[in-house]
């Protein structure tokens, strides 16, 4: 999700450009949202390049119960300012605002939307990963995938600080 923006950046303030973002579109960093679809905006600002999209990723996860890796497809918006490095016109070292804290764009005019997609999908993913809502996950006894197989770790276990107990119990007449 690289875009030449240098002839942009020489347009006046309010030009824009939209793109379409097709699944396949790799990135050279390797990151798990590197299958997005979806489309972007670039408008040219007094500073450099507003970054609208809305973006759909599909994200490999590990279930916060059964540790089993699934996809998820999240949507993302994104809405970020790139600064250029370099001023395309003079071809000089452009400094930053004191106060900057967005996105650069490279010294070879090129917009990255790699890290600010990363950035908003980590923003995105949910606290607890889950394969499928009625995870059971692993058994803490045998390790055993509860959603593939069932275990009887805890059928006749009981806690021996609870075994005095067991005394109590009433065993059906037959």
């Amino acid at each position: 999700m690289n875009y030449n923006v240098s002839q942009l950046l020489k347009e006046p303030i309010g030009s824009d450009r939209v793109f379409s973002i097709t699944e396949g579109e790799l990135s050279e960093s390797g990151h798990p949202q590197d299958n997005a679809t979806g489309a972007v905006r670039l408008v040219r600002t007094h500073h450099g390049i507003w970054v609208q999209g809305d973006l759909t990723v599909m994200m490999n996860l590990e279930c916060g119960r059964c540790l089993e890796g699934f996809k998820e497809s999240l949507d993302l918006e994104i809405d970020e300012e790139f600064f250029p490095e370099v001023d395309v016109k003079t071809g000089r070292l452009v400094h930053a605002p004191d106060d900057w804290e967005g996105f650069y764009i490279g010294t070879d005019h090129i917009l990255d939307l790699s890290e600010a997609t990363r950035q908003s999908a980590l923003a995105t993913l949910p606290l607890k990963p889950l394969c499928k809502p009625d995870c059971v996950g692993i058994c803490d006894m045998c390790g055993s995938n509860r959603n593939l197989n069932n275990c009887d770790c805890y059928a006749n276990f009981i806690d021996p600080r609870w075994s005095a107990l067991r005394s109590l119990i009433i065993e059906p007449e037959d």
